[in-house]
C-alpha cells in the first residue's frame, strides 16, 4: 500500500471521527435541550400546583373558620338553652310553692268556714 492511500485511510477516519463526534454533540445537545424543556414544564406545572395549593390553602382556612365560628355559636346556644331550663327550673319550683300555699290556704279556709262540711284536721 503505498503512502496515498495511508493518508486517505488517515483522512477517512479522521472524517468518520470528527462525523462521530459532532453527531454525539448534537445528540447530547438535544438531549440537553429535551431535558431544559421537560424542566421547564415540571416548573410551569409547580407553578400552577402552587396556585392550586394557595386556593386550597385559603378555602380549607375559611371552612375552618366558619366551623369555630359554628361551634362558637352553638356553645352560645347551649349556654343560653340551660340557663332557660334553670330559670325554667326555677319558675316551677316556685309555682309548686305557691300551688301548695293555695292549697294549703283553700284547706285552712274550708275548716275555718262555718258553712263547709269539712272536719278539721287533727
Amino acid at each position: 500500500m503505498s503512502t496515498f492511500i495511508w493518508v486517505l485511510i488517515a483522512i477517512a477516519v479522521i472524517v468518520v471521527v470528527v462525523v462521530a463526534l459532532a453527531a454525539r454533540n448534537r445528540a447530547t445537545a438535544k438531549r440537553d435541550q429535551n431535558r431544559y424543556r421537560e424542566a421547564s414544564d415540571l416548573r410551569d406545572e409547580a407553578r400552577v400546583n402552587e396556585r392550586n395549593i394557595r386556593r386550597h390553602q385559603a378555602e380549607a382556612d375559611e371552612a375552618e373558620a366558619r366551623a369555630r365560628e359554628v361551634r362558637a355559636e352553638a356553645d352560645r346556644k347551649d349556654a343560653e338553652s340551660r340557663k332557660l331550663e334553670a330559670e325554667a327550673d326555677e319558675r316551677r319550683s316556685t309555682l309548686t310553692e305557691h300551688v301548695q300555699q293555695r292549697d294549703e290556704n283553700l284547706r285552712r279556709a274550708d275548716e275555718l268556714d262555718p258553712n263547709t262540711d269539712v272536719e278539721p284536721e287533727r
